[in-house]
């Protein structure tokens, strides 16, 4: 009987002789799935902690992307006070909480120590920042010498607290909307502590097919992942719009997606989002239980598409 090393050697020399990279060759080899499957809280803000618990665990997710950004579930200012509140709820509902959304993105922020201490002393591990614009009165090579500072700083800062920055690449003209730009700044810096919270369906929007180029490239950085999906909004000619959809009814190839992301063998977790409206106009108005009960129903969809692949 053939090793499993002879067996992945095999693989790579086919891949070799018949161009397929390399990335996609590893993944034929079967896992176990081990990474957390989050949910982005965003989507379920008009819940208290408890009712979002309940929704998040009927629905089958192993944890929760908390919202800790201004304007989300847990407001910076009070997060001190109220994020272990969220925390207890989520756990008496058996669900974890490894990853947040923030809006940091100041080095130089007086407050942020303080809240990179609350963060670590929660228990969240992986904090996704705020975006970085750039500034059109300066070239992009000193754009990307001050994002690089600012993220070196970060990433210093986020070491002495044991906690991972994450920058998303969202669709858009900001860093990070080509990914190729956000490499640049980030290399050279510890993954452990500053990386790439990859995210299929924008980086599908803004490179098509080149995105598998975009993701072989930021993969020493890549940590936590993002998914989500969606269809173009205009005709096959006119593709500048966009209508977030339910996990695959859109445009993202996950098939092809989900071989690279098992050939990068990440062990940490994935944020689902659900970016398309839970809830028609008539729907809006129900009873909050009528609203759960749909939500989870919905957002159940997601989690079994993506513990399928």
């Amino acid at each position: 009987m053939r090793s499993r090393r002879t067996f992945l050697q095999n693989c790579a020399a086919l891949a070799v002789a018949t161009g397929a990279p390399p990335l996609v060759a590893q993944a034929v080899a079967p896992r176990q799935r081990i990474n957390t499957l989050c949910f982005f809280t965003k989507h379920l803000q008009w819940l208290n902690f408890e009712d979002a618990a309940t929704v998040l665990r009927d629905a089958g997710f192993d944890g929760a992307d908390l919202t800790v950004r201004p304007g989300g579930h847990v407001p910076p200012e009070d997060a001190s006070r109220l994020l272990p509140e969220a925390m207890e709820a989520l756990s008496k509902k058996g669900l974890k909480v490894p990853m947040a959304v923030t809006g940091i993105k100041d080095p130089s922020d007086p407050q942020l120590e303080d809240f990179l201490s609350v963060l670590a002393d929660n228990g969240v591990r992986y904090y996704r920042m705020a975006y970085y614009g750039y500034d059109r009165g300066l070239s992009m090579e000193a754009n990307l010498e001050n994002f690089k500072a600012q993220l070196g700083q970060l990433a210093e800062k986020n070491a002495k607290y044991g906690l991972c920055g994450a920058y998303q690449n969202h669709a858009g003209n900001r860093l990070g909307a080509s990914i190729w730009d956000l490499r640049e700044t980030i290399k050279g810096l510890d993954p452990n502590f500053m990386s790439c919270q990859f995210d299929i369906r924008h980086a599908t929007f803004e490179g098509m097919r080149s995105w598998e180029n975009d993701l072989r490239g930021i993969q020493s950085h890549v940590r936590t992942t993002v998914l989500k999906d969606f269809r173009w909004a205009g005709s096959p000619d006119d593709q500048r719009g966009s209508m977030n959809v339910p996990l695959g009814e859109g445009a993202v190839d996950f098939e092809r997606y989900f071989q690279h992301f098992k050939a990068l063998n990440l062990k940490d977790p994935i944020s689902i989002h659900a970016e398309y409206p839970l809830f028609s106009d008539q729907e809006q108005a129900l009873p909050k239980t009528q609203k759960m009960d749909l939500a989870i129903e919905r957002l159940g969809t997601d989690m079994a598409f993506a513990k399928k692949h």
